[in-house]
């Protein structure tokens, strides 16, 4: 087996939902969608960016989302609005960063809570 094809089971692995995925719904540009969704909080704090200019009693929420652009079927794109549905709750977020690696979406979302 070479890299590739390595690559392209790990991912299956990755985004099945009997392993690491969740199947999560989310509205982008009005539309609904049902697709595997690994969501990691842990891994946006890692890459939060200090000096955020947020009102008093406002934080950045984020999350870093890990969707198959198989699964998906298109290139979500940064500055549009992203809502994820999970377990009944839904959190609105923007899409900071969208990018693509080997078959894999990576979008870092941001939001806007109260402390």
């Amino acid at each position: 087996m070479d890299f590739k094809a390595q690559l392209a089971a790990d991912m299956r692995v990755f985004h099945n939902p009997a392993e690491f995925a969740t199947v999560a719904g989310f509205y982008y540009d009005r539309e609904w969608y049902e697709v595997p969704v690994v969501l990691d909080h842990e891994a946006a704090a890692e890459r939060q960016r200090p000096g955020g200019d947020n009102a008093p009693g406002l934080s950045s929420l984020e999350a870093v989302a890990y969707v198959s652009l198989y699964d998906l079927g298109f290139m979500p794109e940064r500055d549009h609005k992203f809502a994820v549905k999970v377990a009944g709750v839904t959190q609105q977020y923007n899409i900071e960063r969208a990018v693509h690696e080997d078959g894999e979406i990576i979008l870092e979302l941001g939001a806007l809570g109260e402390r």
